[in-house]
C-alpha cells in the first residue's frame, strides 16, 4: 500500500488544511485521467510550472511540476514529484539516513496553482514547443512513471528532486538540448552558496546548515547541476532553443505568463555571511571563560560553578553536534554532510569534557579528574586550531569561517580556564 496522500508541500498548520483536502480530494480524480493517456497532438498543450519562495524554510528552494491539458476535454493534469508523508514507516530514520523517500503523482492543475496562490507564491507558467511525437513520449512517460511501481524514488536535495526529475523528463524528450545549454551557463554557484542564499530569511538555522555542509558542498556546481534550483530551471528554460518545424532553431518556450504575482516571499539575490552571527556567539561564549578566570571570580565558588554550568552544557552541544556529523560521514547517504572537517571544531571529545568537568571541580576529588579535564580541553583546543588551518587552503579546503568564528574562542577560552582553574587555584 502506498502512503497516506498528503498535500503538495506537506502542510500541518490548520489555516492550509482546508486547501490541502481540496487538493488531496481532487488528487484521485487527475491520477486516473492521466493514467488513461491524454491523446497526443497538436491539441495537447505540455508546460512547465514553477512555484516560487514560499514560507517555511523547505519552501524556500520553490518547487515545479510538469503540467499536461487539453482544452475542452477537462484534461488538466499537473505531476509533481514532491511527495512525501511523515506518516510513513520509519520516517525518522530515513530521514536521519539519507534514504528519504518520495513520489510522484499528478493532481488537478488548477487546484494545485490555487493552493500555492493561497501560500502567497509566486507562479510561472512556460509552454513548451514540442512538436505532437513529442508530446505523446513525455505524455506516456509521464503515465508510467506515476505507476505504483515506478512512482517512488530516493529523495536528493541537491541531485534527485523535484526540479532535476522534471530537468531530466523534458531533456530526455528533446535530445538533451537542456543539458547542451547548460553547459555553457554556469553562473559559479556552489551548492553551499545556493543553500544560505535561498534560506537567508532564517538565520539561526542557516549557522546550522553552514556547519553541516562539507566540503564536498564547495565545488562549483556545472550549469547542469545548479539546476536542482526550480527558479534556476525556469531561467534556463527561455534560453534553450529545438528544432522547429521546418528544421530552424526555435525557442523551448512558446508562451510563458506569471499566474500569480505575489511579493510576499522575495528569492534572494546572494548568500549570507554567516561569520559574523558565529563570531558574536562564539566571542560571548569566550568572553564568559576569560571573565571567570580573573583571580577574584575564580575564588567565588558559587560564580566558578555557574561557569562550570555553561562550559559543561556549551561542550554537550558542540560534542553532541560532532557525533552528528560523525554519524553522518559513515552511516548516512547524506553526500554532501560527509567528509566535513568541522568534526575538528566539533570533536566528540567535548561529550566526555561535559561529563569530567563537574566531577573535576568539586573539592574532594582525586587529582586524577583534574588532570583529565585539562588534558581533553586542551586536546579539544588543539583540534579546533588544527581544524582551522587546514581548511584555510589546499585539498582540504572547506568554507568554514562561521564554524571556526562560532567555536574556536570557546574552546581556547575553555581550555585557559580549565588549566587556570583546577591548576593554580584552590578548589575548595
Amino acid at each position: 500500500m502506498p502512503p497516506t496522500t498528503t498535500p503538495p508541500a506537506a502542510r500541518s498548520r490548520s489555516r492550509r488544511a482546508l486547501v490541502g483536502f481540496t487538493v488531496a480530494l481532487l488528487a484521485a480524480s487527475a491520477s486516473g485521467v492521466a493514467a488513461q493517456g491524454p491523446p497526443a497532438g497538436a491539441s495537447v498543450t505540455v508546460s512547465v510550472l514553477t512555484f516560487g519562495p514560499g514560507e517555511e524554510v523547505f519552501e524556500r528552494f520553490g518547487h515545479n511540476a510538469i503540467r499536461v491539458q487539453r482544452p475542452g476535454t477537462g484534461l488538466d493534469v499537473a505531476f509533481n514529484w514532491g511527495m512525501f508523508t511523515f506518516d510513513q514507516p520509519h520516517f525518522i530514520q530515513r530521514f536521519l539516513t539519507g534514504d528519504t523517500k518520495y513520489w510522484m503523482q499528478g493532481f488537478s492543475g488548477a487546484a494545485f496553482i490555487a493552493e500555492y496562490q493561497a501560500q502567497h507564491r509566486e507562479v510561472w507558467e512556460q509552454e513548451l514547443a514540442l512538436s505532437a511525437s513529442e508530446k505523446d513520449s513525455l505524455v506516456k512517460f509521464l503515465d508510467w512513471n506515476q505507476r505504483e511501481e515506478n512512482r517512488y524514488y530516493r529523495y536528493d536535495y541537491y541531485r534527485d528532486n523535484c526540479s532535476t526529475r522534471v530537468r531530466d523528463a523534458i531533456d530526455g524528450i528533446i535530445g538533451g538540448a537542456i543539458r547542451n545549454t547548460a553547459t555553457s551557463r554556469a553562473h559559479g554557484v556552489t551548492y553551499r552558496s545556493e543553500t544560505l542564499r535561498l534560506a537567508k530569511a532564517f538565520p539561526a538555522l542557516l549557522l546550522g546548515m553552514d556547519f553541516v555542509l562539507g566540503p564536498r558542498a564547495d565545488t562549483p556546481s556545472s550549469g547542469w547541476d545548479e539546476l536542482f534550483v526550480p527558479m534556476r530551471l525556469r531561467d534556463l528554460l527561455r534560453e534553450v532553443r529545438v528544432a522547429g518545424p521546418n528544421g530552424t532553431l526555435v525557442p523551448l518556450v512558446a508562451r510563458e505568463v506569471k499566474l500569480v504575482s505575489d511579493p510576499t516571499y522575495a528569492e534572494a539575490i546572494a548568500p549570507p555571511s554567516m561569520i559574523p552571527m558565529g563570531r558574536r556567539i562564539g566571542l560571548l561564549v569566550a568572553a564568559i571563560f576569560l571573565v571567570a578566570m580573573s583571580s577574584a571570580l575564580v575564588r567565588n565558588v558559587a560564580v566558578r560553578w555557574i561557569v562550570v554550568a555553561i562550559a559543561s552544557a556549551w561542550s554537550l552541544a558542540v560534542g553532541l553536534s560532532g557525533a552528528v556529523l560523525l554519524f553522518a560521514g559513515i552511516f548516512t547517504r547524506h553526500y554532501y554532510m560527509g567528509a566535513n572537517l568541522n568534526l575538528l571544531l566539533a570533536t566528540p571529545l567535548s561529550l566526555a569534557i561535559a561529563v569530567v568537568l563537574p566531577f573535576a571541580f568539586r573539592p574532594s576529588t582525586s587529582d586524577r579528574l583534574p588532570s583529565a579535564a585539562v588534558a581533553l580541553t586542551s586536546a579539544a583546543a588543539v583540534a579546533a586550531v588544527l581544524g582551522a588551518v587546514i581548511t584555510i587552503g589546499g585539498p582540504l579546503a572547506q568554507l568554514n569561517g562561521s564554524a571556526v568564528a562560532l567555536l574556536l574562542p570557546g574552546h581556547l577560552m575553555l581550555a585557559l580556564f580549565v588549566r587556570k582553574t583546577l591548576r593554580k587555584e584552590p578548589r575548595a
